[in-house]
């Protein structure tokens, strides 16, 4: 399977000046929502990523929202064909109103299928692992024990030590210079003036606080 070969045919891997959710900057982007609508691509996608959990007992498969949604819905679907086990799928919510990136399990019933369960999450792509990191979080401190974080795509230093879990599988590595907001402006793309996509990623965001950035703003989508 070459994940990475779809996804650039599928139109999800991008070159430009990037903004990511940690407000780092980056060289390249991969927006998995092109990949949504080809429901036959994610099923496979996501049968693969979960056949690494197997014969690991997970009673739930878990995913952060929104656009991850479907893969903790289809990894339940497989693992519980896999394993025999009635295998739960929810997803963690962002916190409303939160400065910080904060997640929840706040859909009735769906703590009950954290709590003292063994899981695993899915994601589609893992860039600077600032939101994994934070469902990582809720999850443990719903009381869950995490086997292991699966991702369609993952961005270079993304590994099981750096999340803190037992395992962490990949279907593919979509690699890019990455610089903290600061650096960027130093030495990194801001310096150069190269212009921001501003509908991709959080580059929206920066120009809310940046309207007068000297390298401007470009939209790839709309």
């Amino acid at each position: 399977m070459d994940a990475k070969k779809e996804l650039q045919e599928i139109g999800c891997i991008y070159s430009g000046h990037f903004v990511g959710v940690s407000t780092k900057h980056l060289a390249g982007y991969c927006n998995i929502d092109p990949l949504l609508p080809r429901v036959d691509i994610v099923k496979k996608y996501i049968k693969e990523l979960v056949s690494n959990f197997k014969d690991d007992q997970i009673d739930t498969v878990i995913s952060p929202a929104i656009g991850a949604i479907p893969f903790c819905h289809w990894g339940a679907h497989y693992l519980t064909e896999m394993s025999g086990k009635n295998v739960r799928a929810v997803w963690a919510d962002k916190v409303k109103g939160s400065k910080t990136k904060e997640f929840a399990f706040e859909r009735e019933g769906f703590k009950e299928c954290v709590k003292d369960k063994k899981v695993i999450l899915l994601e589609d792509m893992i860039n600077q692992m600032a939101t994994i990191k934070s469902v990582i979080k809720t999850v443990r401190k719903s009381g869950g024990t995490i086997i292991g974080v699966g991702a369609v795509a993952a961005n270079k230093g993304v590994t099981a030590e750096a999340l803190d879990v037992p395992k962490f599988v990949k279907l593919c590595s979509v690699e890019y210079d990455v610089w903290p907001a600061e650096e960027c402006a130093k030495t990194g793309l801001c310096s150069k003036n190269v212009p921001i996509v501003e509908d991709i990623g959080h580059g929206d965001d920066f120009k809310k606080n940046h309207p007068n950035y000297a390298g401007g703003y470009v939209k790839l989508i709309s």
